[in-house]
C-alpha cells in the first residue's frame, strides 16, 4: 500500500520554482536599493489595518501571499544596507552571506551539539580561529557564535559570576560591575540578567574622547573594596555606538590583572576593524581580554542574527553554563568534540557559521578590510564637510565610521534652541526618506549622529547627508 505524501511535503519541482521566486525578489530589492528610500514607516495602527487578519484555515497560492507582502509589510521598514541608511549601527550583509544564511536554514542544521552537526560545528570553530587570531589572542581561545551581542555580553558576565562566587546568593548580591558611561545598553542589562543589584553596576565618567577614565575605576574599585563589596569585571569599550570610542585597553587590562577581576571588551561594533592597520593600532590591548563580544552581523558583513563570544579560557564558559540531562546523555563530549550549547544559553540553534564562512570565503579577508578602510575614509570626509560649513559643528571626531554633529547658526547660542533644532532637523531628513540618520546625547547635548558601515555608501550619499542638514536647518529658520 503506498502511502499518501503529505501536503506539507513539497515536491522539488515546485521548491525550485518557489526558492527561485524568493531568490529574484531578494536579487532585485537589493539591485534596485538606490531607487528605493532608506526609511518608510507606519503608525502601529496604520500597519495593522494593512496587515492584521485571522490565520486562514485553508492556504493560499504562494504568489497571491508574495504580492501581499510586496504590498503591505516589505515597503513599510527601513532599508538597512540602503547607501543612504547611516543611522544606528546598520547590518550590509553581502548576497553570498545572505545564501549562507538561507543555507543554514534550509538544510535545519541543528548546532547544539556535535554528534548531529559535526560539518557545520567544524565550521563554526574554523571561524571562531579566524576571530582568534585576528585580534591576536592565544592559542586554545574559544566560544561560540550567538544571536547578537547582547547575548555574548551576558554569556560572558553569568561565566565571570560563577567563577568568581559559584551560585552563593549572599555573595552574588556583593558583586560590582565596572563600565564607562558610554556602554551600550545591552552591558547594563547583561549585569541584570546575571542577577546583580542594579545599584551595583557602576557606569564610570568618561574623558574629553569618551573614553573610560582610568583613575575613575581604580578609585570605585578600590572604594567598593572598602565597603565589602565584591570587584567582578571591568567591561570595555571597543567602538561605542555613540562615538566609536576606545577605552585604553591595555591599562584596563592592567587594573584588571591586579585586582583579579575578570576583563571584558565589548568590540560588537569595532572588532572587526582590527582587520585594518588603523584599527589594530586603536584596538591595542584587546588581545588581553579574558572575554571579547563581536558581531559579524555589523562591520563583517553578515544578516543579522549573528553575535559572538570570544573566551580565552573556554572552560570557563563549559563551568557556567554546562547542564546533561538524561536525554543528551548519547551527546557528551568525549575531549574530541565540541558541543556548543555547553557553552551558553542555547541548546537548539542554527549555524550561523556558515553565513560568515561563505562571505569571507567568497570575498577574502583583503576585500572585507577595504570596506572597513572605506567606511572609516567617509566618515573623516563626512567630518571635513561639517568642518568647512560655518553652520555646522563637530561634536565629536569621526572614529570607526561614526561622526557626531550639529547644526549650529552662528547667530543661535541658546542650547535649549539648539537642541530643538536639531531634533527638528532629524525627524524631518528622516521624514523625506532619502537619508536614514539618528540622533544621540554628549554630555546632555543633542547630536545628528551618523555610522558609515555599508559598503554601498559613496562621497556621494556623505555629500547628501550634509547638505540635507544644512537645508533642513536653515528652512526651519
Amino acid at each position: 500500500m503506498t502511502e499518501a505524501r503529505s501536503p506539507l511535503d513539497l515536491d522539488g519541482d515546485t521548491m525550485r520554482r518557489l526558492g527561485t521566486r524568493v531568490a529574484h525578489i531578494v536579487a532585485g530589492h537589493l539591485a534596485t536599493l538606490r531607487d528605493q528610500p532608506a526609511y518608510v514607516t507606519l503608525s502601529r495602527a496604520e500597519a495593522q489595518r494593512l496587515i492584521a487578519a485571522p490565520a486562514p484555515e485553508s492556504g493560499a497560492e504562494f504568489d497571491s501571499l508574495i504580492a501581499a507582502l510586496q504590498e503591505r509589510v516589505f515597503p513599510y521598514a527601513a532599508r538597512e544596507p540602503h547607501p543612504g541608511f547611516v543611522a544606528y549601527v546598520p547590518s550590509c550583509p553581502t548576497f553570498p552571506a545572505i545564501l549562507g544564511d538561507w543555507l543554514a536554514t534550509g538544510f535545519n542544521f541543528f548546532a547544539g551539539v556535535w554528534p548531529v552537526a559535526a560539518g557545520p560545528n567544524a565550521l563554526e570553530l574554523t571561524v571562531l580561529d579566524w576571530f582568534r587570531d585576528w585580534l591576536g589572542m592565544p592559542e586554545g581561545t574559544g566560544g561560540l557564535l550567538t544571536s547578537g551581542g547582547s547575548n555574548a555580553t551576558f554569556t560572558a558576565i553569568v561565566a565571570a559570576r560563577h567563577q568568581a562566587v559559584g551560585e552563593d546568593a549572599a555573595r552574588i548580591a556583593r558583586l560590582v560591575i565596572y563600565t564607562s558611561d558610554q556602554a551600550h545598553s545591552s552591558v547594563v542589562r547583561a549585569g541584570w540578567l546575571a542577577g546583580l543589584p542594579r545599584t551595583q553596576i557602576r557606569l564610570l565618567p568618561t574623558d574629553a574622547e569618551f573614553r573610560l577614565r582610568t583613575d575613575a575605576l581604580s578609585d570605585a574599585i578600590s572604594s567598593d573594596r572598602s565597603s565589602g563589596l565584591i570587584p567582578l569585571a571591568a567591561i570595555a569599550n571597543a567602538g561605542t555606538t555613540n562615538t566609536g570610542a576606545v577605552d585604553p585597553l591595555r591599562a584596563i587590562a592592567g587594573i584588571c590583572e591586579r585586582e583579579r577581576m575578570w576583563f571584558h571588551v565589548d568590540a560588537a561594533y569595532g572588532g572587526f576593524a582590527i582587520l585594518t592597520d588603523r584599527g589594530r593600532a586603536l584596538l591595542d590591548g584587546i588581545d588581553r581580554a579574558d572575554t571579547v563580544t563581536l558581531d559579524p552581523h555589523k562591520w563583517l558583513f553578515v544578516p543579522f542574527e549573528c553575535g559572538c563570544l570570544l573566551a580565552r579560557e573556554p572552560a570557563r564558559l563549559k563551568e557556567a553554563f554546562q547542564i546533561m540531562p538524561e536525554y543528551l546523555q548519547d551527546v557528551q563530549e568525549n575531549g574530541e568534540r565540541v558541543n556548543f550549547a555547553d557553552y551558553g544559553e542555547q541548546l537548539t540553534r542554527y549555524s550561523r557559521a556558515l553565513k560568515v564562512w561563505m562571505s569571507v570565503s567568497y570575498f577574502g579577508v583583503a576585500a572585507l578590510r577595504d570596506a572597513i578602510d572605506r567606511a572609516i575614509d567617509l566618515a573623516l570626509f563626512a567630518e571635513q564637510l561639517v568642518r568647512a560649513e560655518p553652520s555646522l559643528e563637530v561634536l565629536a571626531p569621526a572614529q570607526f565610521g561614526i561622526l557626531c554633529f550639529r547644526a549650529h547658526p552662528v547667530d543661535v547660542n541658546d542650547s535649549t534652541a539648539l537642541d530643538a533644532l536639531n531634533e527638528s532637523v532629524n525627524a524631518k531628513i528622516n521624514a523625506e526618506g532619502r537619508f536614514f540618520i539618528s540622533s544621540t546625547r554628549l554630555h546632555g547635548v543633542f547630536s545628528l549622529r551618523i555610522c558609515i558601515l555599508g559598503f554601498r555608501t559613496t562621497e556621494k550619499e556623505i555629500e547628501g547627508v550634509v547638505a540635507a542638514v544644512v537645508r533642513v536647518a536653515t528652512d526651519l529658520r
